[in-house]
């Protein structure tokens, strides 16, 4: 005759540990599961990177910024070399040369 409390027994254990292995599978890699929380995270970091940097160029460009309203000699020679920039008194010229024509000779 079958032992039905040792076969209830064997037959619950499996069904949890197939259970637990299922929801641990779909922890893991299920949608909104560990791997998406650590991609996540990643893209967090460098987002936050990023903006560090970004705000370490405005601070520089602010006082860079500030430095030709004040008519700074050195950051308005930078600003025309650079920038392009070109006071109200002052004019931008480009020279581009013309490439050498061998048939002219």
């Amino acid at each position: 005759m079958a032992d039905w409390k040792r076969i209830a027994r064997i037959t619950v254990r499996s069904v949890l540990v197939t259970g637990l292995t299922a929801v641990g599978v779909w922890f893991y890699y299920g949608e909104g599961g560990i791997r998406d929380s650590n991609r996540l995270k990643a893209t967090f970091a460098a987002q936050q990177r990023q903006i560090a940097q970004m705000e370490l160029e405005k601070q520089e460009l602010s006082s860079y910024l500030n430095a030709v309203r004040n008519r700074d000699e050195a950051a308005m020679e930078l600003a025309a070399r650079r920038y392009g920039l070109v006071g109200s008194n002052e004019y931008l010229w480009k020279i581009t040369p013309l490439p050498a024509d061998s048939t002219t000779e």
